[in-house]
């Protein structure tokens, strides 16, 4: 009789292990290719988050994009991006620093979502 701990156990993690190796780099694939049609990609511009998505229509790619401030009232963007157009959400930022922008822009037939990196707020 086999052991669990000591001969499938491993076995399992081994073969987990192997799964992951194979599906992460997929999965790092289709993030690197851009944004699919009609899939949500979550934005986060310091204390405003929201998704986005975008349809491909004949007139061009059909981008809506849902924003709000902390569970607040939110607000619906739209905008039809042709090739090698973008368009761009920003929340200021304190003084003397630099807005958090976050853009999505269309180059050729993929869609691009870039968010800031998020700022670490000292008070």
């Amino acid at each position: 009789m086999r052991s669990l701990s000591r001969d499938i156990l491993p076995l399992a993690v081994a073969g987990g292990l192997i799964a992951v190796a194979v599906i992460a780099p997929v999965r790092a694939a289709d993030k690197a290719a851009g944004l699919k049609p009609a899939t949500a990609q979550t934005i986060n511009i310091g204390y405003v988050n929201g998704v986005a998505f975008y349809t491909a229509q004949e007139d061009g790619y059909h981008v809506v994009a849902t924003l709000s401030v902390a569970g607040g009232a939110p607000i619906r963007v739209a905008a039809t991006l042709q090739p090698e157009q973008a368009v761009s959400f920003s929340v200021p930022g304190a003084a003397d620093t630099a807005p958090s922008v976050v853009q999505i822009a269309r180059r050729g037939d993929s869609l691009t979502v870039t968010n800031p990196p998020p700022r670490l707020v000292l008070n």
